[in-house]
């Protein structure tokens, strides 16, 4: 009887390498660590928040005046520019809603030492866009009424900021 002819075995993995070995399908870097911690200041799971609040007060938020007048914040969270995902030129896009009114985009420069943000005058230069979009609209309102609670990203770089009035 006649050998019966069979191909050579071949390997089948699921990429293909350029060494022959096999390597498993979860051999990225990622993969092997989990997320990190959540911070319940800082990140949270729909992206990051950076959040704002004067120094020995009981509340969240900073009006717009105390903004604009440069009050000192809480220094219990630092951010980075890189946390910020701010571009080359040093500035962060803000993106400006209220309720029945176009949306105006700004381009808010950031400053900062050793790599941190200066949250004084991040703040600060937020007030005055939302100051202008609050003027531009003729929406009537004082700006101590107006609180700035944190920042929320909503796509790389482009931040929109979330306030309430009181």
């Amino acid at each position: 009887m006649p050998p019966l002819l069979t191909a050579p075995p071949m390997a089948i993995t699921p990429y293909p390498s350029q060494y022959g070995k096999t390597r498993s399908r979860r051999s990225s870097t990622s993969a092997a660590f989990g997320p990190p911690m959540l911070d319940s200041f800082r990140s949270h799971v729909g992206g990051t928040h950076i959040k704002f609040r004067v120094k020995g007060s009981w509340r969240q938020g900073v009006t717009l005046g105390e903004a604009m007048a440069n009050v000192r914040l809480s220094n219990s969270s630092t951010y980075s520019f890189h946390d910020l995902n701010i571009d080359s030129r040093g500035r962060l896009i803000l993106r400006v809603r209220w309720t029945g009114y176009r949306s105006l985009t700004y381009e808010i420069p950031v400053s900062g030492y050793g790599g941190s943000v200066h949250m004084q005058s991040l703040a600060r230069r937020i007030a005055r866009a939302i100051v202008h979009f609050l003027t531009t609209n003729a929406i009537t309102i004082p700006w101590d009424r107006v609180v700035l609670h944190r920042l929320e990203e909503m796509s790389l770089g482009t931040w929109m900021p979330v306030l309430t009035t009181i």
